[in-house]
């Protein structure tokens, strides 16, 4: 406590003698500099309140914009409808065709008042939104409409209309065709054959899993059937069979690269790494290594891997690849200001999406359709896969069931 007091006084005093100074000081100007000490001292006042004033009304016009955004979001707009909001004093500013519009939406809350007496003339004020949705969360209903023996290219079409180009047509097609490969793999019981000593998960809950967005399980299963075939295989004496086993190991380092994609870019690329290893020739890793290098920014290995696409590619059975291909390439060669040679490769690529439909919007029916697969899905998801496994006939129709 006395050191407190002590600490005090000493502060006291020198507070004490530094203001005598300051007013012995001031007391020996002549006025001249006394009053220009005093303006300058003045300006600064002034200017600090100037900045303390643009702080506040910043901040005022910060938060009325935010309770501006709440009332409107309050007042019907989400991500689903476009709704026109027209406060109260603008009004006058409404054509008489629309006022007419806005108070037949102004309804009778009277308990007698039935739905049919009212008459709802009002549909052309609404406009119908679709939230655009990430390819991962769309997993389910490829899994769903797989089951359910519908075409690719229709499935392909229905996930991009969900998706709204979120995503490219390559990153969906190369989707479906990974999700369709691996249920292939469980079901003609390729998994059963791995000599490992690891617990491995079962196929139904892996593709159970990828339904609900979590390749984790597929990835375990695929990363354990490469590393066997790959073991076998260097026992194998040189030939046709030798090749072709290889092959299909490298066709699985693929899907194991573009179910690994969701989560981690690196461990994708590095899956299609190895799937040219075992395969220099396999179009597809060279494509899918393309849009790998892209999305990490690394666009001259890019550009290198899209032209091996071109390069070794057949086109008439790569056609999708190489429309990929020169889709990607017309978009890095459009960056760098190669404009002529874009427009032609960009040209080529939209006719091959355009005659397979994946951008083609779903009909009225279809989206109706889709509407009822998908709210049913979380709750028939277990019988959808069980259904993979127990079905004895594969389902030839190429639309919706």
């Amino acid at each position: 406590m006395n050191n407190i007091f002590d600490f005090s006084k000493i502060v006291l005093f020198y507070a004490e003698r530094a203001y005598l100074q300051v007013i012995d000081y001031i007391s020996s100007l002549p006025d001249s500099k006394f009053w220009a000490i005093l303006l300058f001292l003045l300006v600064i006042f002034l200017f600090f309140v100037l900045i303390f004033v643009r702080y506040i009304k910043s901040t005022l016009d910060a938060a009325k914009s935010k309770r501006r955004r709440e009332k409107i979001i309050m007042r019907g707009v989400d991500t689903r409808l476009d709704r026109k909001i027209i406060e109260s004093n603008d009004e006058e500013n409404v054509a008489p065709d629309n006022r007419k519009k806005m108070s037949e939406m102004d309804f009778d809350w009277n308990k007698n008042t039935k739905f049919s007496d009212v008459d709802f003339k009002v549909a052309d004020v609404f406009q119908y939104r679709l939230k655009p949705q990430k390819l991962k969360n769309l997993l389910g209903l490829i899994v769903d409409l797989l089951e359910r023996g519908v075409d690719e290219p229709k499935i392909a079409q229905t996930v991009m209309y969900k998706n709204q180009h979120l995503n490219s047509e390559d990153d969906i097609i190369q989707t479906i065709t990974a999700i369709k490969f691996f249920i292939y793999l469980c079901l003609n019981g390729r998994f059963k054959k791995i000599d490992t000593e690891k617990m491995l998960p079962q196929e139904n809950a892996a593709i159970f899993h990828i339904a609900k967005g979590d390749c984790s399980l597929a990835l375990v299963l695929l990363e354990a059937l490469i590393d066997n075939n790959i073991a076998k295989i260097k026992n194998m004496p040189i030939g046709e069979e030798k090749e072709r086993k290889w092959c299909e190991t490298s066709n699985c380092a693929t899907i194991f690269g573009t179910l690994a994609a969701f989560e981690n870019k690196e461990l994708a690329t590095a899956a299609f790494e190895l799937s040219i290893e075992l395969n220099p020739r396999n179009i597809t890793a060279w494509g899918r290594i393309g849009d790998m290098y892209t999305q990490t920014e690394h666009y001259e290995k890019a550009v290198w891997a899209y032209s091996n696409v071109i390069n070794l590619a057949d086109e008439g059975v790569y056609t999708q690849q190489i429309a990929n291909a020169n889709k990607m390439l017309a978009s890095l060669y459009s960056e760098k200001g190669h404009g002529k040679e874009a427009d032609e490769l960009e040209r080529k690529s939209q006719q091959f999406y355009d005659n397979m439909g994946i951008n083609e919007p779903l009909t009225e029916r279809e989206t109706k359709i889709v509407y009822i697969i998908e709210s049913k899905e979380n709750e028939n998801m277990e019988n959808i896969v069980d259904n993979l496994f127990n079905k004895n006939r594969t389902h030839q129709t190429g639309g919706y069931v």
